[in-house]
């Protein structure tokens, strides 16, 4: 793979991630879901589980492609 194609695979997975993650956020405004996060557990099921498992994925791959653009240069 090129340098190229590592930056747009970063940028993808940049805009994926953001989309993911606020896809999650249940609340309004920030203050509420910085709150919110903190206030219970319950279990995740069907599609959010699927999400979050998504979204853990594509931190990891993104943390994989960041790496090589580091080490490629």
């Amino acid at each position: 793979m090129n340098l190229e194609t590592l930056k747009f695979i970063e940028i993808i997975l940049a805009i994926l991630l953001v989309v993911l993650i606020t896809f999650q956020t249940k609340s309004n405004t920030l203050s509420e879901s910085v709150s919110s996060a903190f206030s219970f557990n319950r279990t995740k099921r069907g599609a959010e589980k699927f999400i979050f498992y998504l979204t853990i994925f594509l931190i990891i791959s993104f943390v994989i492609n960041t790496a090589f653009l580091v080490f490629i240069r």
